[in-house]
């Protein structure tokens, strides 16, 4: 896999960053939430990365019940 960078942004211990896997042809969402350690990655949609990049949670993966 190799990861461009695409765009970061940092506010008040959280982290945003979109990437592209370009083996794949595929954007990637990272999420990091450094004050609540809450983190994820996810695949998004080519045409939606500059959404995914302003509200990343609309992207959060589905959490699956235990």
């Amino acid at each position: 896999m190799t990861l461009v960078e695409l765009a970061e942004r940092r506010s008040s211990g959280l982290v945003v960053r979109l990437l592209w896997d370009r083996t794949r042809d595929q954007i990637v969402l990272r999420y990091c939430d450094r004050l609540t350690g809450d983190s994820f990655v996810t695949d998004v949609p080519n045409a939606r990365a500059l959404a995914a990049f302003q509200h990343p949670n609309v992207y959060r993966p589905m959490q699956v019940a235990a």
